[in-house]
């Protein structure tokens, strides 16, 4: 591909991060292709429909998510603590979520669906966060009764456009997931 049709794709995808999370499938050709700074025929070029366009945001979003908790796992194979690893993680993705979910919203509906692939993105991020879910749990740092499951599920419930309510939803579910000490009789 041509280094200005690489330019061009990339900047439509950005925009179209920022703008279907803004406006969910709402989100018009036009609109995204003025945002990019390209012409809306070289918008259906790269991306023929806005599911194809969708599809591509959701696999960026899902790669840069793979790669931060592959770094983090990284981090935690070189002697750093799984637990200040996995509550950064956790801390970006809660920052980051609102956006994130309105996109995955909108590709739910407009059928995309999701294709396990066990070797994709997501599969990745989800074994490296497993990693060091199991690597804090080893450590003490964690409640051993707490899967990855339960922390995708409290991701999902992450206030959107609300830092405040974020930023005190952040530090509630890191609190709670730390391990109690043994009451005292």
């Amino acid at each position: 591909m041509r280094v200005d049709a690489v330019r061009n794709r990339q900047q439509i995808v950005e925009a179209a991060r920022e703008l279907v999370a803004r406006d969910g499938d709402a989100v018009r050709m036009d609109a995204l292709a003025a945002r990019a700074g390209v012409a809306v025929g070289t918008l259906y070029r790269h991306f023929p429909t806005k599911s194809d366009l969708i599809g591509a945001v959701v696999e960026e979003s899902t790669r840069a998510l793979a790669v931060r908790a592959e770094d983090a796992l990284d981090q935690v194979r070189l002697g750093a603590s799984a637990w200040s690893q996995l509550e950064g993680l956790f801390a970006s993705i809660a920052q980051g979520y609102s956006a994130h979910r309105a996109v995955v919203t909108t590709a739910a509906l407009l059928e995309l669906g999701s294709a396990e692939d066990p070797e994709g993105s997501a599969a990745r991020a989800v074994a490296a966060m497993g990693a060091m879910v199991a690597a804090a749990q080893r450590a003490g740092d964690m409640r051993t009764d707490v899967d990855l499951a339960d922390l995708l599920m409290l991701l999902g419930q992450a206030p959107e456009r609300d830092d405040d309510r974020r930023a005190r939803y952040i530090a509630l579910v890191s609190d709670g997931l730390r391990p109690r000490p043994p009451a005292s009789s």
